[in-house]
């Protein structure tokens, strides 16, 4: 199994690293993790030249996108593992989410392999309605164009005051969507 999880906090090391890293030790079947962290990773803006139309599959932008474009197309699960700023996606994590409109320019998908995707969002304040919904509406895109069948996405609130790994019902959450990976796998 191929996993790519895209790590969009601005942050190393803190909740959001430690929610994914959960969830990556529940996984017990065999696999393999790409994982890009935008601390670490070059990715620039999307410059919407439209270069991508012509040419189809191809960025005029070239940086590191060359090679996650390829794991996002091909991966088994894809993890994002984000935290929300203003109840959105930070603007790391947002280039990289724009950069796909290559992906969506396609007009032959079939070389996109179907796959699951987890969203694990991360929210520093006390839950209010609405707290990741532009997490949720930037991803609807997305996901239809990665060929995308959600299996979770698990809302971490509050984490200003209560960390990711003190929250169970979260931990609870990711356990039960690791466990149930891991019975597909064996199952199949």
């Amino acid at each position: 199994m191929e996993i790519v999880a895209i790590i969009g906090s601005h942050r190393n090391n803190q909740n959001t690293q430690k929610a994914l890293d959960y969830f990556m030790g529940k996984i017990k079947v065999e696999h393999e993790l790409f994982e890009y962290n935008v601390n670490q990773i070059n990715v620039q803006a999307c410059t919407a030249c439209d270069h991508c139309i012509p040419h189809q599959g191809e960025c005029i932008i070239k940086d590191d996108m060359t090679e996650i474009y390829k794991k996002m197309e091909s991966c088994d699960l894809l993890i994002v593992a984000s935290p929300v700023y203003f109840s959105a996606f930070p603007s790391k994590i947002k280039a990289l989410i724009d950069r796909t409109q290559m992906i969506y320019n396609l007009e032959d998908k079939s070389v996109i392999k179907n796959k699951k995707i987890l969203i694990i969002g991360i929210g520093g304040a006390p839950y209010y309605p609405r707290q990741f919904q532009a997490v949720d509406n930037t991803l609807e895109w997305y996901k239809k164009t990665l060929s995308c069948e959600e299996i979770g996405f698990v809302k971490f609130s509050h984490t200003d005051e209560l960390p990711a790994l003190d929250n169970q019902k979260c931990l609870e959450e990711l356990a039960a969507i690791a466990e149930k990976i891991n019975m597909s796998v064996v199952n199949n």
